[in-house]
């Protein structure tokens, strides 16, 4: 019998996670054969109640189990967590959302279909939208990928999940296939969730559910968050969100650059996206402007195609190979 095991990463998250653990269990799955196996939260050394809460959760409830993680670091605490299940499906949880009822049920239906497509020997992932919310879990936006004017088919073009990622890793599900693949993930990677889809995306299926499964709460402590009001803040501290997007194509060049090592075979169709992304710093300022108009990366949004220009043309070279010692 198939089982769905998550992978829940946790850090000083008492205030939450009794709440989210209690969503997923009591979420219905009506899948013929399927069941949930273990929620595995791993505990990143937290300060405050999590791991006791947690360990009083898991006397009740068997399918809870907490390891440790001594590694700091969000990729780490995940690595932790999925190095820990045994499932031949597994699912990605933060600490301090709210699952809907439906939420596993319709990613592994999701996941069913795509398997059936692409066959179970190659890595398969599911996502879906989320309502975001905020700390009591009202909903302010009832869809994330509107809110953030995300376009969730980018995972369908190498020039632009190399670039940005699309895929909410809290809304994930995927088959242990992608797991063989992509584990550990790197420490170069930009974030896990990130490294997932770009792994299923190069080399197996990708599909997403094009409404929410979650309550993604927004507390202002989130190790990972929605930013908000994003335009507004380019106006009022431009050389401050400049710099930001500076910072996040750093994360994605040293990611692809990343990739590029682990994988040098890799799909012919993702070659030209991946070199560019991967070289990008240490391109001349003419190189990147000519790549950027033959559209070998590329935003899908105005406002960030004009700051990838910009950004092109101010950003320093890099010396060739100073990635090497990192990965």
């Amino acid at each position: 019998m198939p089982t769905i095991d998550i992978a829940l990463a946790a850090y000083n998250g008492e205030k939450y996670i009794s709440e989210q653990i209690a969503s997923i269990l009591t979420c219905k799955i009506d899948v013929e054969g399927f069941s949930l196996g273990s929620i595995i939260v791993s505990d990143n050394m937290s300060s405050d109640s999590t791991a006791k809460i947690v360990m009083e959760l898991a006397k009740q409830h068997p399918q809870v189990k907490l390891v440790t993680c001594t590694q700091p670091g969000i990729i780490n605490n995940f690595n932790c967590a999925l190095q820990h299940t045994n499932a031949e499906y597994i699912m990605l949880s933060d600490q301090d959302d709210f699952w809907l009822e439906n939420k596993i049920q319709r990613s592994i239906e999701e996941l069913i279909k795509l398997e059936s497509q692409a066959g179970k020997n190659v890595p398969l992932l599911v996502f879906s939208d989320l309502h975001v919310t905020d700390r009591d879990l009202n909903i302010t936006d009832q869809s994330f990928f509107k809110a953030q004017k995300l376009i969730p088919d980018s995972y369908l073009y190498p020039k632009h999940i190399f670039l940005a990622n699309v895929a909410p890793g809290c809304t994930m599900i995927f088959n242990r296939k992608l797991l063989d693949i992509a584990l550990p993930v790197p420490k170069t990677a930009a974030m896990h969730d990130w490294w997932l889809i770009l792994i299923a995306s190069t080399f197996g299926k990708v599909s997403h559910i094009d409404e929410a499964t979650i309550l993604y709460r927004q507390h202002g402590n989130n190790q990972v968050g929605a930013p908000t009001k994003r335009y507004r803040a380019m106006l009022l501290s431009p050389l401050k969100q400049f710099q930001l997007a500076g910072a996040r194509l750093g994360q994605s060049e040293k990611q692809a650059f990343t990739f590029r090592k682990k994988f040098p075979e890799h799909p012919l169709r993702c070659d030209e996206s991946l070199n560019f992304m991967a070289d990008f710093s240490s391109l001349s300022k003419l190189k990147r402007v000519l790549g950027l108009i033959n559209k070998k990366i590329e935003h899908r949004t105005k406002i960030k195609k004009v700051i990838l220009f910009l950004l092109a043309l101010t950003l320093p070279e890099r010396r060739t190979g100073t990635f090497e010692s990192e990965t």
